[in-house]
């Protein structure tokens, strides 16, 4: 049985088809690299699948049970966890309280059972030095890193990751792959949307090219990459 499996999901705006007939499935334990042009689809997909946006077509299977009509909030108890493209903290809040709010309300504890919960996601993000500093004052890898602890601490079983290395500098970067590495060493499934593509290959088992909403190939990154529709479409390269 896969962790996730979505079926043939269409979501439009008005005249404007985002998302077109689109599945994928992936079992537990897995980490699948969502990557296209801007505007082709991909952070619709997400909101899909975390239940922030309804699909007007399909369904949406999480380990084993039609999540289609549920909410975000249910899904997020259930174990799909995010995080986001920008990040938004509670700024006048703790970087210790905004993880507290990931353990509380998106993972449904008490204040008392949520508590380890965050100093551990603290500790596997590296910000548990910083837990007292006002989330305001976070520098940007910070507040990306931030975003990824508050995302740990509601337990989840899949984590989706948007755009999570956008903006750092190399050496950043490398220290994010390193975090969600040992993130997915803990048997925590990902699903990542990345610009930032040598990122995703040091992580993921497969990625998946999304263009105008649809699929548009998945499979063995290396293999994926090197196809000349994929270098013409995402990267501009026209192939003869």
């Amino acid at each position: 049985m896969s962790l996730i499996a979505v079926e043939n999901v269409s979501k439009s705006y008005g005249s404007l088809r985002v998302t077109e007939d689109l599945s994928f499935a992936m079992e537990k334990g897995e980490a699948l690299g969502i990557i296209g042009p801007n505007g082709a689809g991909k952070t619709t997909l997400f909101n899909l699948v975390t239940g922030n946006v309804r699909p007007d077509a399909g369904r949406v299977h999480f380990a084993g049970r039609d999540v289609t009509g549920l909410s975000a909030s249910v899904r997020c108890h259930m174990g799909i966890g995010r995080s986001y493209q920008i990040p938004h903290p509670f700024g006048g809040m703790t970087v210790f309280e905004n993880v507290l709010v990931g353990a509380t309300f998106g993972a449904g504890h008490a204040e008392k059972d949520g508590t380890p919960l965050a100093i551990r996601a603290l500790e596997r993000t590296g910000l548990l030095a910083k837990a007292n500093k006002l989330a305001g004052s976070l520098p940007l890898l910070d507040r990306k890193r931030l975003e990824l602890a508050r995302a740990l601490a509601t337990e989840p079983e899949l984590l989706l990751l948007d755009e999570i290395a956008g903006g750092l500098t190399e050496h950043e970067v490398h220290e994010l792959i390193e975090s969600i590495q040992a993130i997915r060493a803990e048997g925590i499934s990902i699903i990542w949307i990345e610009h930032i593509v040598h990122a995703l290959m040091a992580v993921v088992d497969r990625l998946m090219v999304i263009n105008f909403g649809r699929k548009l190939m998945e499979g063995d990154p290396a293999t994926v990459m090197a196809s000349p529709e994929v270098k013409e479409i995402y990267m501009g390269i026209e192939v003869e």
